[in-house]
């Protein structure tokens, strides 16, 4: 690789060797009828740690350059979830989810491009049966990501933020046919915020802002006798 991609010029390196990994996980569940709860972490230790890197410099006509590197590295972190579903009101459900991971370098540098820690929420409800439209939901999400402060060397930190978006839907009758239909509009607030895995950060666009969606689905089928 040596030329640009996108908003940024990549070299490449054709000395790199294979990298080798070694990790350790450990996971706890504890489910019954109406409550889940997980947690699992991991250790991944990677020798020759192949990875993408910002130099700090620029070529001729201001592009930001990144290089290819190695170093032996470490992956480690987690992720904790709970699913509630309430005997009294089995329409409803509540979910949670918690995810981290660090990367750091051997010689104690953090990794570039490493995802911050993220807390996700879903407030579901569903309806088998509501009026005419068979399995009918709504749900409501939140996702939130913390600042990234663990920036490698001529990385820049992340600002964290904070996204809400909500979907309705369910499956009406047409004739014989059943029509899947949803709305969802993502980023209600219209937030503005980069995430610091974009690689556009560099020139300081956004991701997304508020985001309609329809989905009509049309299942059909055909059986060969």
């Amino acid at each position: 690789s040596n030329g640009q991609h996108e908003t940024r010029y990549e070299v490449g390196d054709q000395q790199l060797v294979p990298e080798k990994s070694y990790e350790t996980d450990l996971s706890l569940h504890y489910h019954i009828e109406n409550f889940t709860f997980d947690v699992a972490g991991f250790y991944n230790l990677i020798n020759h740690y192949i990875y993408i890197s910002p130099t700090g410099d620029t070529t001729a006509s201001g592009i930001s350059v990144y290089k290819y590197m190695q170093n032996n590295s470490a992956l480690y972190g987690g992720e904790a979830g709970m699913h509630v579903h309430p005997w009294f009101a089995q329409w409803l459900h509540f979910q949670t989810t918690f995810s981290s991971v660090i990367g750091k370098q051997k010689n104690g540098n953090y990794l570039p491009f490493i995802p911050a820690h993220k807390l996700n929420f879903e407030l579901r409800a569903e309806k088998e049966k509501l009026a005419f439209v068979n399995k009918a939901f709504i749900a409501f999400n939140s996702a939130i990501a913390f600042k990234q402060n663990n920036a490698a060397p001529d990385e820049t930190a992340t600002d964290s933020y904070s996204l809400f978006d909500c979907s309705i839907g369910g499956s009406i009758k047409a004739g014989k046919q059943t029509i899947s239909v949803a709305l969802g509009v993502t980023n209600i607030f219209d937030v503005k915020y980069i995430d610091h895995l974009s690689t556009l950060k560099e020139v300081s666009l956004h991701n997304p802002g508020r985001n309609f969606a329809l989905t009509i689905k049309v299942p059909f089928g055909y059986a060969l006798k």
